[in-house]
């Protein structure tokens, strides 16, 4: 018995349904082999750190961070930066320690230790980089408060 579609002919055999049910299977199986590795490679994932609870930047790293900043936008000599560095590794590594201590006093701390910091780091700038510097903490405090606000109004929504 033979069949036309669309003047193509077609022979039609009796295993012709046992053939497409296994290519459905087969295809079947396919699919459900992608979804599982896809979703072991999801699963295989460390779970993302909560916002804001990333992980530490060591001090030392930090320090070179902020001081590559302050290098490149002050100006900053050699000689400059070589004062500049230790002054902010002291400052990071201070910061670390009072970290480990009670939440409100570690604030209190950091802000004096940021403003002595500042003050020494100011020590070492000329007029010019001291205003720009001024400037730069002025913006960042604006940042942080901005930070702080949008935290605050958050915790008052929960």
């Amino acid at each position: 018995m033979k069949t036309s579609i669309n003047s193509t002919a077609v022979a039609y055999t009796p295993d012709a349904p046992a053939q497409t049910l296994r290519h459905t299977l087969s295809a079947a199986i396919l699919v459900l082999m992608g979804l599982v590795l896809v979703a072991t490679g999801l699963f295989a994932q460390p779970p993302a750190p909560p916002e804001g609870k990333g992980p530490r930047i060591a001090p030392e790293k930090m320090a070179e961070r902020r001081t590559d900043h302050l290098k490149k936008a002050l100006n900053l000599t050699s000689e400059q930066v070589s004062k500049i560095q230790p002054i902010i590794l002291k400052s990071t590594q201070q910061g670390q320690k009072m970290a480990e201590d009670d939440r409100k006093a570690f604030a209190q701390s950091m802000k004096t230790n940021m403003e002595a910091t500042d003050k020494e780091i100011s020590a070492v700038l000329t007029a010019d980089q001291q205003k720009k510097f001024e400037e730069m903490r002025g913006k960042m405090k604006a940042k942080m408060e901005e930070r702080m606000s949008k935290r605050m109004e958050k915790k008052a929504g929960k």
